[in-house]
C-alpha cells in the first residue's frame, strides 16, 4: 500500500483549518527532480537523541537555507513513547521558530517504527512484483497488508535463478497518520515520506558519478543512540539494510552500571575520552600523496571535505574508561554486523565490500568508529554529510554547532534530496 493513498484526509483536515485562519496553499504535484537554485522541501527526522530540521536549495552543491535540532532528554530516551510524544509536540514550535522557506516537507519515518526483511520471492510469470509482495506479507510478517505502508525494493542477487531478492521496508498505518497529522498540525504541506535506509544513501549520491564510481561496494553504518542501521549498497543501490537495536546508550548503561554513575554522566566520561586526544580534521590535504596512489586504493579512501581520513590513521581513543568491561555491548555490534557481511558475501560473491563509511551521531566517538574498524578490516571513515552544504554564515541554525563535524545529518539531508512522493 503506497502513501499517495493516505492523503486525502489529511488534504480536508488542512482545508478545515484554513476556514479559521488564512487559507493556505493547496498541496504542491509531486516533483521527482530537483530544481537547481530553488529552495527544497523542509525535512524532518525523528531522531533517537534527537529531532532534526533541514531545508536546502536545489543547486550543487546545494546552499543552507535554515537547520534546526532539538535534543531529546536524556532522562526519556529509551522510553519510546514519551520520546515520541515529546518530538511530536515540539514539531510545530521548532518549524516555526526555524526560519524555514515555505510550507512543503518531507519525512523519515523512525526506523525504530518500521520492520525490514529480506525475502526471496518465486518469479511468476504474468504476476506483478506488488502482487507477490502483498501476498507474501501474511505469512512473512504475520500480518493484514493492508494495516501497514510499506514499499520494496528489487536487489538482482547473483544466486537469485528463477527467484527474486527484494527488501521489505514497512510501517504500521497509524505510524503514518501520526506523522501526516505532525506535519498538519505545524501548518505543512506532507509532499514526501521515506525510510531512513534510503534516506541516508541519498545523502552521498554525489560520490557515484563517474560510471566507475558505480562498482564500489559500501557498508554505511549509522550509530544512533540506541540502535546502528546497516545499509550495504553497490554505488548508489541498496541491496541490504537492517536494525540492529545497540547503540551509544548501550555503552553509556555498561560504563553507568560498573562506575555507579548516571548515563548521562557516562556519556560525559566516554566522550572526554574522545575530547581528549586531537584528532586530524576533515579534508585533511593528503591530496599529494594520494595522487600517484593505484587507482583502487584512492577509490578506497577518498579526500572530500565531508569525509574524515582513514579512521585508524588518527591518533587512537579508547571506547570507554579502563577500568570498565564494555566487550559485551561491542562483541553484539561487531558479531551483528559480521553476520550482515558475510550475508552480503553469500549474496554477492564478486561484490566484495571495500569500505566502511560511519555516519550517525554516534559516529563522532572515534574510539567506536576504530574498534569497529579494526574488527570488520576494512579501510574506514566517518562522514560529514553538512560539510559540502554552501553556507554564508548568516542562515538561521538552531541547537547545532556548524563548526563541528556533524555526521548525524545523512538521513535529514539525504531527505532534503529525496525525490517527493505524495
Amino acid at each position: 500500500m503506497g502513501l499517495s493513498s493516505l492523503l486525502n484526509s489529511f488534504k480536508r483536515t488542512a482545508k478545515d483549518n484554513a476556514a479559521k485562519d488564512a487559507a493556505p496553499p493547496a498541496l504542491a504535484k509531486p516533483k521527482h527532480a530537483r530544481a537547481a537554485g530553488k529552495e527544497l522541501p523542509i525535512a524532518i527526522e525523528f531522531g533517537t537523541g534527537a529531532l532534526k530540521i533541514l531545508q536546502v536549495d536545489g543547486g550543487e552543491p546545494p546552499t543552507l537555507i535554515a537547520a534546526a535540532q532539538l535534543d531529546v532528554p536524556p532522562e526519556i530516551i529509551t522510553d519510546t513513547k514519551k520520546r515520541w510524544d515529546f518530538q511530536l509536540a515540539a514539531l510545530a514550535k521548532l518549524v516555526k521558530k526555524g526560519g524555514f522557506k515555505g510550507k512543503r516537507a518531507v519525512c523519515a519515518i523512525p526506523a525504530w517504527r518500521t520492520s525490514c526483511k529480506h525475502l526471496q520471492l518465486p518469479k511468476s510469470e504474468g504476476v506483478t512484483m506488488s502482487s507477490l509482495v502483498e501476498a507474501a506479507i501474511p505469512a512473512q510478517l504475520g500480518v493484514d497488508p493492508s494495516s501497514l505502508v510499506y514499499r520494496f525494493i528489487e536487489v538482482n542477487s547473483d544466486r537469485s535463478i528463477g527467484k527474486v531478492d527484494v527488501i521489505l521496508i514497512s510501517v504500521q498505518r497509524d505510524v503514518v497518520d501520526q506523522l501526516m497529522m505532525a506535519l498538519v498540525d505545524a501548518k505543512l504541506e506532507p509532499v514526501g515520506m521515506h525510510s531512513e535506509f534510503l534516506c541516508s544513501l541519498r545523502a552521498f549520491d554525489h560520490l557515484h558519478r563517474r560510471e566507475g564510481d558505480l562498482l564500489l561496494n559500501t557498508i554505511y553504518l549509522d550509530i544512533g543512540a540506541t540502535s546502528t542501521k546497516v545499509m550495504i549498497a553497490h554505488g548508489r543501490d541498496l541491496v541490504f539494510a537492517r536494525l540492529i537495536n545497540v547503540g551509544g546508550y548501550n555503552l553509556d548503561e555498561a560504563i553507568a552500571k560498573q562506575s555507579a554513575v548516571t548515563e548521562s554522566q557516562a556519556r560525559k566520561i566516554r566522550y572526554e575520552l574522545n575530547a581528549a586526544v586531537a584528532t586530524a580534521p576533515f579534508a585533511a590535504k593528503l591530496h599529494a600523496s594520494s595522487a600517484s596512489a593505484p587507482e583502487n586504493d584512492r577509490r578506497k579512501i577518498d579526500t572530500l571535505e565531508d569525509f574524515s581520513g582513514d579512521v585508524l590513521a588518527q591518533p587512537q581513543v579508547a571506547v570507554g574508561p579502563s577500568d570498565v568491561n564494555l566487550d559485551e555491548p561491542l562483541e553484539i555490534l561487531t558479531d551483528e554486523i559480521r553476520l550482515c557481511l558475510r550475508y552480503h558475501a553469500s549474496q554477492f560473491p564478486n561484490r566484495k565490500v571495500e569500505r566502511v563509511v560511519f555516519v550517525g551521531g554516534e559516529a563522532k566517538h572515534r574510539g567506536l568508529t576504530q574498534h569497529l574498524a579494526r574488527a570488520l578490516r576494512l579501510p574506514a571513515q566517518v562522514a560529514d554529510p553538512l560539510a559540502r552544504i554552501a553556507r554564508s554564515g548568516k542562515e538561521p541554525v538552531a541547537g547545532i554547532d556548524m563548526k563541528q563535524a556533524q555526521p548525524g545529518w545523512a538521513v535529514a539531508l539525504g531527505l532534503c534530496l529525496a525525490p517527493t512522493d505524495l
